[in-house]
């Protein structure tokens, strides 16, 4: 230990298990069990999640719901893991992020199922059309026009999320491909590393992706009120922030 640093903190590299274990004094330790327990608990709470959906929800349901409760379970367990073996961290990183990737477009698919389905979503809205000046692209541009809802627009809109799904896992392929070669690295935010090229394009696509969600909340929004959809909204929302947040904390200990 040299000025009171810890070499754990300085190694250019993330330390082993045993080291981050034995550099704990009670404080690290007492945090390291708490969070623990409670990965421990948001996955038993899932558990039962999944017995209950089981039981209550219609079969053409159960897949989507499982999949949005996921979420939660998925990106702590994650997390607990990159803790535990910081070395692991990237890789972790990539399951949640593509975990995370497909919710967004079965949260899509979800606002659609609750309306009746596809067909009925169309006979119903038939008359009205879709308001497109919704954040995070164009919240601010009120002269855009409001577009019919037909089943063009529709399926435009689910491909607007699919493309995050499809796309996040085959850049994460690829950032571990490059990994392999030496010529990727979390830690490495210069213009000639890969990593600050990929993490920029993953925004933009989930940039794109998080619009056609507010597009299609705005619409069933008022539809939906009943089983509680704002709220939902409301959490989904403080998932994604929490998680590209945990994700940029990640990116600044490497």
């Amino acid at each position: 230990m040299e000025n009171g640093t810890d070499p754990v903190c300085i190694a250019n590299e993330p330390p082993f298990t045993h080291k981050i274990i034995g550099s704990l004094d009670l404080t690290g330790i007492f945090l390291f069990v708490i969070l623990t327990l409670m990965t421990l608990i948001a996955n038993l709470v899932f558990v039962e999640e999944v017995f209950y959906i089981y039981r209550k929800t219609p079969s053409s349901k159960r897949t989507i719901f499982i999949w949005i409760n996921a979420a939660a379970p998925v990106i702590a367990t994650t997390s607990c893991i990159g803790m535990w073996i910081p070395r692991s961290t990237m890789f972790t990183d990539f399951t949640a992020a593509v975990f995370f990737a497909i919710v967004i477009h079965k949260f899509m698919l979800m606002m659609i199922k609750e309306c009746g389905g596809q067909k009925l979503f169309l006979r119903r809205f038939e008359n009205d059309r879709f308001k497109i000046s919704t954040g995070p692209c164009c919240c601010c541009c009120l002269c855009l026009p409001y577009v019919h809802i037909t089943r063009r627009t529709l399926f435009l809109l689910k491909l607007g999320t699919f493309q995050l799904a499809f796309l996040r896992p085959v850049l994460m392929f690829l950032s571990i491909v490059l990994w392999t070669n030496g010529n990727y690295s979390l830690s490495d935010l210069t213009p000639n590393g890969a990593a600050i090229w990929i993490n920029c394009f993953v925004g933009v696509l989930t940039i794109i992706a998080l619009w056609p969600i507010g597009i299609m909340f705005q619409q069933v929004r008022v539809l939906l009120n009943c089983k509680k959809i704002i709220p939902k909204f409301a959490l989904y929302e403080v998932r994604i922030f929490t998680f590209q947040f945990r994700i940029c904390i990640a990116v600044d200990i490497e």
